[in-house]
């Protein structure tokens, strides 16, 4: 990632905590392909890591700070009678 592609690029890697564990949930793209994302409830914690590689090692790499936000959906599941 380099913004303007100006500065120092760098390789972001996150990996969670029990991603091989965790639940899945299949969503279609608008290009009718199939992709599967974790799926999280309320009140669960997340945790895991953050690597950064820089593409350039001996230049330096500025920022303030490193902010992950998730970005879903609220939906309820479907109960069988």
């Amino acid at each position: 990632m380099s913004f303007f592609g100006f500065g120092q690029s760098v390789e972001v890697e996150i990996v969670l905590n029990d991603a091989e564990s965790r639940k899945r949930a299949e969503h279609k793209t608008e290009d009718e392909k199939k992709e599967k994302y974790f799926l999280f409830y309320d009140g669960e914690t997340v945790s895991g890591k953050v690597s950064l590689a820089l593409k350039h090692p001996n230049k330096r790499l500025e920022h303030q700070g490193i902010k992950i936000e998730f970005i879903g959906q609220i939906g309820q599941e479907q109960m069988s009678q």
